[in-house]
Order: structure tokens, then C-alpha cells, then sequence
């Protein structure tokens, strides 16, 4: 089977995107019957010690209370590294078909009538709208690059 891109995409996110989702959203035109979905960003790391410590610090402060926040921000270091984290979820005219949460910034998920990659839930993607979500959990690096590639069929390898 030739592979038929649904998607291609890329943009850049800073932190003041973090807690936040950037769908897209695509029509199928017919039953969608192996979905590949490519999802990388980079950095992963704040690899800025300072700055990395000027964050701890900041949150430390602003979720504990009083004398507490003594012994944690000594105890900086225990919280490193920092990492920036993007994540994927699906959903499609049925409603919810899995979430790939995971920390790898290089993905490549699978999902087809009889398996699907962990997280996802196995079977053909109907005709309609099919929504793919980035979920920027946290992002602490001054930006973070990703891209998103979206195909039907096997491999374009």
C-alpha cells in the first residue's frame, strides 16, 4: 500500500504556551484504515543552569509556604533537568481515540484495524473530521520547535 500524507506541520512555542493545545483538524474523505502519525520536538532539555534555577526557585516560592520553601530551594539541584514536554492526543467522529503522553521527543505512533501503538486505541479512522491535539504540558525553554507528519498507508520510507 503507497502512503498518502494527511498532514504536514511545524511551528515554534515559548513558555507563555505551556498549558495550553494546538489541534488540527482534518476531513477524511474515506475510512482511514492505517494511521501513522510523526511527532518530534527539540530541545528537550534547558540545558541553562541558571536559568533552570531562576524557574525551580520561582516555583518553589510560589506552591509552598513560609519555612518549607527554605529546604527545597537549597535542594535546587534535585529538581534538574528541566524538560520541555509535548504530547498527542486523537479523536475522531466516534470521539476519543488514545493519547501517546510520553516524554520521547521523537514519536512515531500507529493505529489500524487490529493494533494500535500503546495508547491508542486499535481500529479504522471513520470518513469525517479527524483531530490531532499537541498538548503543551510544560515548555521551558525560550522556544520549542516540533513537527507533526500525518499519513495513511504504509511506510514512506
Amino acid at each position: 500500500m503507497t502512503a498518502t500524507t494527511l498532514l504536514t506541520a511545524e511551528g515554534t512555542v515559548t513558555p507563555s504556551g505551556s498549558k495550553s493545545h494546538i489541534t488540527y483538524t482534518l476531513h477524511l474523505h474515506q475510512d482511514c484504515h492505517d494511521l501513522h502519525v510523526e511527532f518530534e520536538y527539540a530541545p528537550k532539555k534547558l540545558e541553562d543552569e541558571a536559568e533552570s534555577k531562576r524557574l525551580i526557585e520561582a516555583g518553589l516560592h510560589q506552591f509552598n509556604a513560609g519555612d518549607n520553601v527554605r529546604a527545597y530551594t537549597d535542594n535546587w539541584k534535585a529538581y534538574l533537568p528541566l524538560q520541555n514536554l509535548l504530547t498527542i492526543s486523537l479523536d475522531d467522529e466516534t470521539g476519543f481515540r488514545g493519547a501517546a503522553h510520553r516524554h520521547d521527543p521523537v514519536q512515531h505512533l500507529v493505529a489500524g484495524p487490529d493494533n494500535a501503538s500503546p495508547g491508542l486505541i486499535p481500529g479504522s479512522f471513520p470518513r469525517g473530521q479527524l483531530r490531532i491535539t499537541i498538548s503543551l504540558h510544560c515548555i521551558v525553554t525560550a522556544q520549542c520547535r516540533y513537527k507533526l507528519h500525518v499519513w495513511e498507508g504504509g511506510s514512506t520510507s
